[in-house]
């Protein structure tokens, strides 16, 4: 273990050297207005290469505890998949609580140098322990695997680095940032029970991510740049397990089915990372695409381990999905039934012992929100009860075709078509299939509130029934070569008109004071105050028409890049007051007053007018991607071409 120990202290001191960088990237905004933003000479050796090396090796870190506290207590029998995921999991959920327990402990911040120390002394079990009694060789052959866990998520960055540095924020990746800021100062994930704007998310339910991100932030600062690099060891992890599915009979790689894997994981974080979005102007890679490896990781840890026998293991990965999103128990779910369909003799037992396990770890989960809410520590919410999921099962149409793009272009076009070949499909991959069409059939129906991360798992899982179909085993040449054709197809397919960052958000907050108010972001009663007055003065436009006419304020991404941005050069254009302060002759009450009394107020009436009425915003999201608002936002039954039906009138329920 002495080269597990000095490969340790050379990550240690890369991260340590780069702790900074959260805060000089975001001071680098500027140059997301420029000529090419993508590379630029001048910062090319920071953008290019420093940031992406401190980044890996932050990813490392992080993981490191409990990638050698596994290792260490690994069997003769294990794998480098096994290995690889549980110690993912552990460190995932266990880093984030020992920085929690450190910190309430010591009452110092586990922050910056403080959390790179304590991450070094929690990998010194695992160390000694591999030193006492020896590991198994998990790594032995493995070479294309760790290649390309480490270089598809350092190609990712580099490639699309503005993406992850300047980007504003839309709603979805404020809150995600807030939650890691909550984690970090509160010791929980979940929101107080008087949250207004924040409540119910994160929950028990869903929060693999939060504790993924809060493990990144804690390095760099509560920056943009620091929530959206969290995806990359997800999707470095993620790479790894997938590609032990795609081994040959003898257990080894095949560097074709590497390279074909990474390239269509590349196509899909591209796709994922400007193209899902419920805002009307930009994607966030901080939500929900950092969550989507953590909910197909999970599914696939508990097919790994429910292929052979493995009820504890099979319970603590599969905590990555069921406790990242309602789906992941759907995966679930229709994975058992695909089994037992397809399984002769008749799997009963089997099914019955998986189900159980993902029924309790779900069940767990939702008594400890339970437990929570009593103790006043936070509040549920509704919206992904099982009330609201029936109320979206309710209307249904099967005329949204544009969704099928969803499932077949962000991996590559060919993995989708190959659940077509069933007679040249192993077991394992018929199961896959059967899972993947039903899973598709659920989201396909569902008439509101269906955006393309949706079928994210559906578009990755066929890649491992793609690269086991028997000619692809055959002839794994050719096979690469017509993948990479279909994910050249699919790139062009998913490019938006523009990649440029769209930073008028962060302007648009940097030109909003609240003098009032105090400097913390987690002010409930702040929060409260600034989104409840934004969005009266800048009323949420919910049709593409409302688009059309004028700006699709995000309010909490406001909120959040008004403690982010440093105040506009030119001063505020908006003030946050109570409402009864001075005022100057052209300045003009906007919204308010609330229920705080505070009132928001504008410089002048042109200037409102102004930010309320424009339009013409670049958005980054492709038009095969663009899902209209009134499919998002929209209820009930309609006609039209597109007619949605409503189950519980046909059924005479209503």
């Amino acid at each position: 273990m002495l080269r597990s120990g000095l490969v340790l202290a050379a990550l240690g001191g890369v991260v340590w050297a780069g702790l900074g960088i959260g805060r000089e990237l975001a001071d680098l905004v500027p140059l997301a207005s420029g000529p090419q933003p993508y590379f630029i000479p001048a910062h090319a050796l920071f953008l290019q290469v420093w940031v992406p090396f401190v980044a890996l090796a932050a990813s490392a870190l992080f993981l490191a505890p409990g990638l050698l506290l596994m290792l260490a207590l690994a069997r003769p029998a294990d794998r480098f998949e096994h290995w690889l995921i549980k110690g993912f999991t552990l460190s995932l959920f266990g880093v984030p609580v020992l920085a929690a327990a450190v910190q309430a402990a010591l009452g110092l911040p586990m922050t910056g140098a403080a959390y790179v120390l304590m991450l070094l002394a929690a990998c010194l079990p695992g160390l000694a322990l591999g030193g006492l009694g020896g590991v198994p060789p998990l790594l032995k052959g493995r070479g294309w695997d760790v290649a390309l866990m480490i270089l598809l998520p350092v190609a990712f960055l580099v490639a699309f680095g503005p993406k992850f540095y300047w980007d504003s924020l839309n709603d979805d990746g404020a809150h995600a940032l807030l939650n890691t800021m909550l984690f970090i100062g509160r010791g929980l994930p979940f929101w107080p029970a008087g949250a207004t704007e924040t409540a119910g998310y994160p929950s028990t339910t869903m929060m693999s991510e939060v504790f993924l991100q809060t493990g990144i932030v804690r390095f760099f600062g509560a920056t943009e740049a620091s929530v959206r690099i969290a995806f990359l060891p997800g999707l470095a992890i993620l790479a790894g397990v997938m590609l032990s599915f795609l081994r040959d009979p003898g257990g080894k790689t095949r560097p074709e089915a590497a390279i074909g894997l990474g390239a269509a994981l590349f196509l899909f974080s591209f796709a994922m990372a400007f193209n899902t979005s419920y805002g009307p102007y930009i994607a966030d890679i901080a939500l929900p695409l950092a969550r989507e490896p953590l909910i197909v990781l999970g599914f696939l840890g508990y097919v790994l381990f429910f292929l052979e026998r493995r009820p504890v293991a099979m319970a603590a990965v599969s905590t990555l999905g069921l406790l990242s999103a309602p789906n992941g128990l759907l995966l679930v779910g229709f994975f058992l039934g695909s089994h037992f369909l397809l399984t002769r003799p008749w799997p009963f037992r089997d099914v019955i012992v998986g189900g159980l396990i993902a029924l309790a770890v779900s069940a767990g989960a939702s008594a400890a929100m339970a437990a929570l809410q009593a103790a006043g520590l936070t509040r549920v919410s509704g919206e992904f009860g099982a009330g609201e999921i029936l109320r979206r099962l309710r209307f249904v149409t099967p005329f949204e075709t544009q969704r099928l793009l969803f499932w077949l272009l962000p991996a590559g076009i060919l993995p989708g078509l190959a659940l077509l070949a069933w007679r040249w499909q192993d077991r394992l991959s018929r199961v896959l299939t059967l899972t993947t069409v039903i899973y598709v059939l659920f989201f396909y129906v569902q008439a509101y509130r269906i955006l393309p991360h949706h079928f994210a798992p559906a578009a990755l899982v066929p890649l491992i029934v793609f690269w086991r179909l028997a000619p692809v085993r055959a002839a794994p040449g050719p096979a690469l070569v017509a993948a990479l054709a279909g994910v050249g197809l699919g790139a062009w397919a998913s490019w938006p008109d523009t990649i440029r960052p769209f930073t008028h958000t962060r302007d648009f907050a940097a030109r909003i004071a609240f003098p009032a108010a105090g400097s913390d972001p987690l002010d409930l009663r702040k929060m409260a105050v600034t989104t409840g007055l934004l969005s009266a003065a800048f009323p949420p436009r919910w049709t593409d028409r409302e688009i059309a006419e004028g700006y699709g304020m995000e309010r909490l991404a406001t909120y959040a890049h008004m403690h982010l941005a440093p105040p506009a050069p030119g001063g505020a254009d908006y003030r946050i007051a109570p409402q009864g302060a001075a005022r100057a002759p052209a300045e003009v009450v906007i919204a308010g007053p609330d229920a705080a009394g505070f009132v928001l107020i504008a410089r002048d009436a042109d200037v409102y007018d102004a930010d309320r009425l424009i339009t013409g915003l670049p958005a980054t999201i492709a038009d095969l991607y663009r899902v209209p608002r009134e499919s998002i936002f929209g209820h009930g039954a309609r006609g039209g071409a597109k007619p949605v039906w409503d189950l519980a009138r046909i059924a005479g329920l209503r």
